[in-house]
């Protein structure tokens, strides 16, 4: 299991779409959920932002992912290395952000880094439809239909 660690603001600085939103924080959760960007669910998301953060958008994730705000005292960039030193397997823990002094100090730590674009291009694609089941009942009719087409000359 991964455990990704969000630096929320500098991801939505990145993305056109949620840089020009009213609600960046909220419409975030929704374009890693929507894109599938963690991969697995079992994978862990935490998304860190400066400052506090309203119960109504902690609710928003409703389990999918864990929103913290760094709160007054220490700065998101802070809250995201003390993170990354209080995991049990750092080796499991992937930083997305762009910011050189994070990915330094977490990579120090034995944490992986990955850049805002790589994080972004993980997009998925399209899931593929799922074979259509059909009845035991229509499976036999067909079968007899393709027999009358193709064994018309066989007794």
């Amino acid at each position: 299991m991964l455990v990704y660690i969000i630096d929320g603001y500098n991801l939505i600085h990145q993305v056109p779409a949620l840089k020009k939103s009213d609600t960046p924080q909220r419409d975030l959760v929704a374009y890693i959920q929507k894109n599938r960007l963690t991969g697995s669910r079992n994978n862990k998301l935490i998304i860190v932002f400066d400052g506090n953060l309203d119960l109504e958008l902690k609710a928003n994730c409703r389990g999918f992912c864990e929103l913290v705000g760094s709160g007054p005292e220490q700065s998101a960039d802070e809250l995201i290395k003390n993170r990354v030193k209080a995991a049990k397997s750092r080796s499991e823990v992937v930083v997305v952000t762009n910011d050189r002094e994070i990915i330094s100090a977490i990579r120090k730590s034995g944490a992986r880094s990955l850049p805002v674009s790589g994080f972004i291009k993980k997009k998925k694609a399209e899931p593929k439809p799922e074979a259509k089941d059909i009845s035991y009942s229509l499976q036999h009719e067909i079968t007899e239909e393709m027999r009358k087409i193709w064994l018309k000359d066989q007794p």
